[in-house]
């Protein structure tokens, strides 16, 4: 797949996908014939699990150790980030709840002085 492709699979501009290979949160594409970059299917997962992560609040350089046991297949350590992330995630949400909630009391207590 080349990189226009792969920008439009994974909504990620091209600038940013090349940011991320010279980051080290993505492998060194492949080149074909004319020297174009090459991507394979994992690296479209690899930068959908970056743009999720990222979004979530994840740090580059949490993202970047992620990415390198991805690619070394260390599920155990894929596995303890994941969960360390899902944890702070659940915070989050739990916080959000409750942001919420205030909200929609004191909007209440406007409509109903």
């Amino acid at each position: 797949m080349k990189i226009g492709f792969v920008s439009k699979k994974t909504g990620l501009g091209i600038h940013t996908i090349r940011y991320y290979e010279k980051q080290g949160l993505l492998k060194k594409p492949g080149k074909d014939a004319s020297g174009h970059r090459t991507y394979q299917s994992k690296d479209v997962e690899i930068l959908d699990w970056i743009s999720c992560m990222k979004n979530s609040g994840m740090s580059l350089n949490k993202i970047k150790t992620y990415t390198s046991a991805f690619y070394t297949d260390d599920k155990n350590a894929c596995i303890e980030m994941l969960e360390e992330h899902l944890r702070h995630l659940q915070v989050q949400h739990k916080n959000i709840s409750h942001y919420i909630e205030v909200t929609k009391n004191k909007i209440f207590r406007f409509k109903n002085p």
